[in-house]
């Protein structure tokens, strides 16, 4: 199926939205700015929480003296860790460790109650009746520390002598890998060339415009907790919070209002969750939680160092490839940020048909705080990896880095293909959107112009990165994972609302959905409500992550929706005289073959009010529910003992011009374009928008941002001053082509595509500025490419 296709549908439907652009049906209000976030939901009444926070790394609590605090204006409450561990066990974790680990402990606490094992951690929490007295109370709070040795770096934790960052483990390694295919050692012993690279990438977060904010209202007549905040997963949340808080999880009600931003940050696992619950249960009043900026800017991930090699004969036939990674994941918490790197060893060698290769990864704990979920979720890291070290092979032997990716892509005729990892790619065609993408960006154009531009004070980087994006996570022991349900149903007056697990992170997905169910029953998308986000009202879903809106839910709704169709076709038959089977649906009506017809309205209130007419031989009401379970998903080990976790791979390749300044080492980005194939696209503008959000991710990562600490632990790029996101007047207009490789696993040929771009974004421009160093590239072995980092090679190379 095209991605534009918008013809007669094959299941028996008038016509499809499938592939159209059509406006989101929401973007109205969030341009008038009529939506309303969690903290425009916060009552008049409640109360407000301030969090003082430990100043070290890694410190002992000797005392925490409240007594000053408590009489200043507006103070209702002073709770320390002791007080919080006697109202709540910790909060368990999203994602458990496997065995023979499963009985780890974590800091799972919402307020540390001894122990303070990395600066920021909440050890105490000021409620107040403004935000502003919360705080200046939490400022004041006199805190008195023993200092530990902390665990500064990778490094560190791997030595012998190092203290054990979580108490009661064996040591500071939290998980490894290996992941292994053919004789990479003997391909490397008999390889022509043989390339070695490093690349240690900085720390980074997902900096949100709108920061966690979550909002605990106990209601003591019915022992019920509602729960309303910035969160991607309210199933999953809920159940953490009820098991915190000894409740049932039916006494909890979770709400995920619109979101400013997530991108991964606002998944489950926070413990301010539990802490407004357990807040508001305590005084009696509804408790908000509204975290500050420098606070966001605490959740930082990306962490890991690769030490890798490539293996090829003369003609850039790549033989063989190693890595081996050591990834920072700081500190364990409830959430499932710690796992990114994990995935990361997944999905070598990405697009290229490499036969032999051995990656191992290491991923330990050090005293930071916990790693937070991001967009690309370590495959971008992979991707890099692998993008970095073509690059070297094309560079040592002299040829041009885009023949290169040419000579070794994997061919579209032997996918599906199986990953050494396990994961079984499904479809795609590498050479032709490599092909697409040189016409787009115009390659030879800009390699002509390069070589006019050159100058003592300039020179112009061209990079090329391809990515391949896992999406359709289905991991054993996820809650919940590896399927999603949608209900739909009509009611007597005709009105069509669909309800599903999955939620969105301001992605305009509800739009999409819409569109799915209304090309099914003959509807316009805008007839369609869809309702997201509230635990009291649709089925158990995973909420946002791994693409899954469309992926899961949109497959979800589509077969609840077909459901629902099949019922009204049986009511049709019954008023037109017609066989159900022949029954045509367009145009908000149902149609008979000699011409008949009648109002889906008119049908709607005819099958609830005539039932043993109209409703002859339906199951009444008008409702539905269906469940996706995803395909491609395999939990039985093979023969190398790995499982497949991801149902789908979405895939692009990116190309990036810049020019980079030898005086001042500031990089200015001149051209950027990709190709991107996610399958069947439901709605081709949002897939764009996607994908253009992303790429401005990784051309930050790869140029800009970066998370730095002093050296006692503290955070210092708490602000926007100190943390360079890139700025519109940074960027270019962001050229997208798209292709369309169904994906021969899913009923609509659909993959993910909400991560896509963001590491092809940040392994082109990283090519890029390596190709602007020319020979000294080499020695740029650290992401972002800031200013300093370049200034520095480039005096070596003076």
């Amino acid at each position: 199926m095209d991605a534009t296709t918008f013809a007669e549908g094959a299941d028996g439907t008038a016509e499809t939205w499938i592939g159209r652009s059509v406006a989101r049906l929401d973007g109205h209000a969030y341009t008038a700015g009529r939506v309303r976030y969690t903290a425009d939901l916060i009552p008049a009444d409640a109360l407000h929480v301030a969090l003082a926070r430990s100043p070290h790394a890694h410190a002992r609590i000797v005392s925490i003296d409240a007594d000053a605090v408590r009489g200043m204006p507006g103070i209702v409450a002073v709770v320390d860790g002791a007080e919080a561990g006697r109202l709540c066990t910790p909060m368990p974790m999203a994602l458990p460790f496997r065995p023979p680990h499963a009985d780890r402990a974590i800091l799972g606490r919402c307020l540390a109650d001894s122990i303070a094992h990395f600066a920021g951690q909440p050890v105490a929490a000021v409620v107040a009746e403004s935000q502003h007295e919360a705080e200046a109370a939490a400022d004041r709070l006199a805190v008195r520390y023993e200092v530990l040795r902390a665990v500064r770096s990778a490094d560190e934790a791997l030595g012998e002598a190092a203290p054990i960052v979580h108490p009661g483990w064996d040591s500071n390694v939290v998980a490894s890998d290996r992941v292994t295919a053919g004789d990479p050692a003997g391909a490397f012993r008999l390889a022509a060339r043989v390339v070695h690279g490093e690349i240690a990438v900085r720390p980074s977060t997902a900096a949100p415009i709108e920061p966690l904010c979550y909002l605990g209202a106990w209601d003591e007549r019915l022992g019920r907790l509602t729960l309303t905040g910035t969160l991607q997963n309210p199933h999953t949340t809920r159940w953490q919070v009820a098991a915190s808080l000894g409740l049932r999880e039916t006494d909890v009600r979770v709400v995920a209002p619109a979101a400013g931003g997530a991108f991964g940050f606002k998944m489950a696992g926070h413990t301010e969750e539990v802490l407004v619950g357990l807040l508001s249960r305590r005084l009696g009043r509804p408790v908000a939680y509204v975290e500050n900026r420098r606070d966001t800017m605490r959740g930082h991930c990306r962490e890991q160092t690769h030490r890798f090699a490539i293996a090829g004969d003369a003609d850039g036939r790549i033989l063989a490839f190693r890595d081996s990674f050591v990834a920072d994941v700081g500190t364990i918490g409830p959430g499932n940020g710690w796992t990114m790197p994990l995935i990361t060893a997944t999905v070598f060698p990405t697009v290229y048909d490499v036969p032999d290769i051995e990656v191992d990864a290491t991923l330990v704990a050090t005293n930071k705080a916990p790693w937070q979920p991001v967009r690309g979720y370590g495959k971008e890291i992979a991707n890099l990896v692998m993008e970095r070290a073509v690059d070297l092979l094309a560079g040592a032997l002299g040829l041009d880095p885009a023949a290169v990716r040419a000579r070794n892509l994997v061919p579209s005729k032997a996918l599906p293909r199986r990953l050494p990892s396990g994961l079984n790619v499904d479809s795609g065609d590498y050479s032709e959107a490599l092909a697409r993408l040189r016409a787009l960006f115009g390659y030879e154009s800009w390699r002509e112009r390069q070589a006019e531009a050159r100058s003592r004070e300039t020179r112009i980087g061209i990079g090329i990165g391809f990515e391949l994006t896992p999406e359709g996570g289905a991991r054993p022991g996820a809650f919940p994972s590896g399927f999603e349900t949608a209900s739909i149903r009509m009611s007597p007056t005709g009105d069509v609302q669909v309800a599903l697990g999955v939620t969105s992170p301001g992605s305009g997905n509800e739009t999409g959905i819409a569109q799915l169910v209304a090309g099914v029953l003959g509807l316009r998308p805008e007839a369609i409500r869809v309702v997201q986000g509230d635990t009291d009202a649709v089925p158990v879903g995973t909420g946002n992550a791994s693409s899954r809106a469309l992926l899961y839910g949109g497959a979800a709704a589509h077969l609840a929706a077909s459901d629902l169709r099949a019922k009204l076709a049986v009511c049709a038959g019954n008023v037109l005289q017609a066989r159900a089977e022949d029954i045509r649906f367009a145009g908000g009506r149902a149609h008979a073959p000699g011409g008949g017809s009648i109002g889906l309205a008119a049908l709607a209130l005819g099958a609830h009010t005539h039932p043993f007419t109209v409703g002859d031989g339906i199951e009444l009401p008008l409702e539905a529910t269906r469940s996706y379970r995803a395909r491609n998903v395999r939990v039985t080990p093979d023969e190398a003992g790995r499982i497949a976790t991801y149902s789908s791979f979405p895939y692009s390749v990116h190309a990036a011009a810049i020019e980079l300044d030898r005086g001042t080492g500031r990089v200015a980005v001149l051209d950027v374009a990709a190709v991107h194939d996610c399958g069947v696209m439901v709605n081709p503008a949002l897939v764009t928008g996607q994908i253009r959000g992303a790429i401005a991710m990784g051309i930050g990562a790869a140029l800009w941002e970066e998370t730095t600490y002093a050296e006692d632990g503290r955070l210092t790029s708490d602000r926007f001053k100190t943390y360079l996101l890139p700025r519109a007047t940074d960027l270019p207009p962001i050229r997208v082509g798209h292709m369309s490789t169904p994906s021969p696993f899913h009923p609509l040929g659909m993959k993910g595509g909400g991560e896509s771009g963001l590491g092809g974004a940040l392994a082109a421009m990283t090519n890029a500025v390596c190709d602007a160093l020319g020979p000294v590239s080499r020695r740029l072995v650290t992401v972002p490419a800031t200013p300093p980092r370049l200034l520095a090679i480039l005096a070596e190379e003076a």
